[in-house]
C-alpha cells in the first residue's frame, strides 16, 4: 500500500515537473517572439521616416544655409557646405546597408565553401585551410583592411575586398566544426555506402544541416561590418566625399562638431541604431535556428 502511493506521488511530481517545462518553453518563445515583433515593428518605422529623405537632394551646396541648426524645413540640419543632412543621411544608410551586405554575403560563400571542404575533406586540405585561418585570425582586420585600402583605388569595391579578406574566417571556422560533428552521422555513412559523391553529399545533406548554425552571426557580422566601414570612411580611407556614407560625414564635421553637434551627431546615431538592431536580431536568430540543441535532419 505505501509503494502504491509513493509511485503515485512520484507520477504527480514528475506530471507537474513536465507541465512546468512546458509552460517555462512556452513562456521564452512568446517573450523571443514579442522581442521579434517589437523589433520589425521598430524597424520598418524607422525604415519608413528614411525614406523619406530619399527624395531630398543629398550633394546640391547652399552656402547661405551653412552649418543651419535643425528645422522644420531641415529636419537634421546642414552640414558645412549647407548640404541636407537628412538626405545624406539616408542615402548614405544605401551606401551602408548595399557594402555591408555585400560583404557579409561574399564572406559566407567564401567561408562555407572553404568550412564544408575543411571538415569534410580533411588531411592536408584541412591542414592548409587552418593555417590560413590562423594566419588572417592573427592580424587585426582594421589594420589590414586599411594596408589594403591604401594600395587600391578608393571605391566601394576596394572596400569590400578589404573587408572579406578576414571576414570569411569566422564562417569557415563554424562551418568546419560542424560539418566534422555531421559527417560521423549515419546517414552520411550510409550515402558513402551507396557510392554518392563528395560534391553531392556536401550540397545535398552537409550543407542544410549546418548552414542554421550561422544564421545569427550573419546578422551580428552585418553591424560589425558597418561599423567597420563606418571606421575606414571616418578614417579618410573609405568612400570619399561627396558620396553620403555615415563614416565619412562624421570626418567632414570635425572642424565644426563643437560648433554645429548635428553634423556628426545624426550619422552617428544612425550607426548605432543599426548596430543594435543586428545585435538584438543575431542573439534572436541564433536561439532561434540553434534551438534543437545539436538534433540534424536528414533532407533527403
Amino acid at each position: 500500500m505505501k509503494y502504491r502511493i509513493k509511485r503515485n506521488i512520484n507520477s504527480i511530481l514528475v506530471t507537474e515537473n513536465h507541465e512546468q517545462s512546458e509552460i517555462c518553453a512556452e513562456n521564452v518563445s512568446i517573450f523571443l517572439w514579442n522581442r521579434y515583433a517589437s523589433l520589425l515593428i521598430f524597424l520598418f518605422i524607422f525604415l519608413g521616416i528614411i525614406a523619406v529623405g530619399l527624395f531630398r537632394d543629398p550633394v546640391t551646396m547652399q552656402l547661405p544655409r551653412m552649418l543651419a541648426p535643425p528645422s522644420i524645413d531641415m529636419p537634421f540640419g546642414t552640414d558645412h557646405l549647407g548640404r541636407d543632412i537628412f538626405a545624406r543621411a539616408a542615402h548614405g544608410m544605401i551606401w551602408d546597408l548595399s557594402l555591408s551586405l555585400s560583404v557579409v554575403a561574399l564572406s559566407a560563400i567564401i567561408g562555407i565553401t572553404l568550412g564544408l571542404i575543411a571538415g569534410y575533406m580533411g588531411n592536408w586540405l584541412d591542414n592548409l585551410i587552418v593555417l590560413l585561418m590562423d594566419v588572417l585570425m592573427s592580424l587585426p582586420h582594421i589594420v589590414l583592411a586599411m594596408v589594403v585600402m591604401m594600395y587600391l583605388t578608393y571605391g566601394p569595391s576596394a572596400l569590400v575586398f578589404s573587408l572579406v579578406i578576414t571576414g570569411w574566417v569566422k564562417y569557415a571556422r563554424i562551418i568546419r566544426g560542424q560539418t566534422y560533428s555531421v559527417r560521423e552521422q549515419d546517414f552520411i555513412t550510409c550515402e558513402r555506402v551507396l557510392g554518392a559523391g563528395a560534391l553531392y553529399i556536401l550540397s545535398r545533406h552537409m550543407l542544410p544541416n549546418v548552414l542554421p548554425a550561422i544564421v545569427g552571426l550573419a546578422a551580428l557580422h552585418f553591424g560589425h561590418t558597418m561599423l567597420s566601414i563606418a571606421a575606414l570612411g571616418f578614417l579618410g580611407l573609405g568612400l570619399q566625399p561627396p558620396t553620403p556614407e555615415w563614416g565619412t560625414m562624421i570626418m567632414e564635421s570635425r572642424p565644426y562638431i563643437m560648433r554645429a553637434p548635428w553634423t556628426a551627431l545624426f550619422p552617428g546615431l544612425f550607426i548605432f541604431i543599426f548596430i543594435v538592431i543586428s545585435t538584438v536580431s543575431g542573439r534572436i536568430l541564433d536561439r532561434r535556428f540553434n534551438s534543437a540543441g545539436g538534433e540534424y535532419a536528414d533532407n533527403r
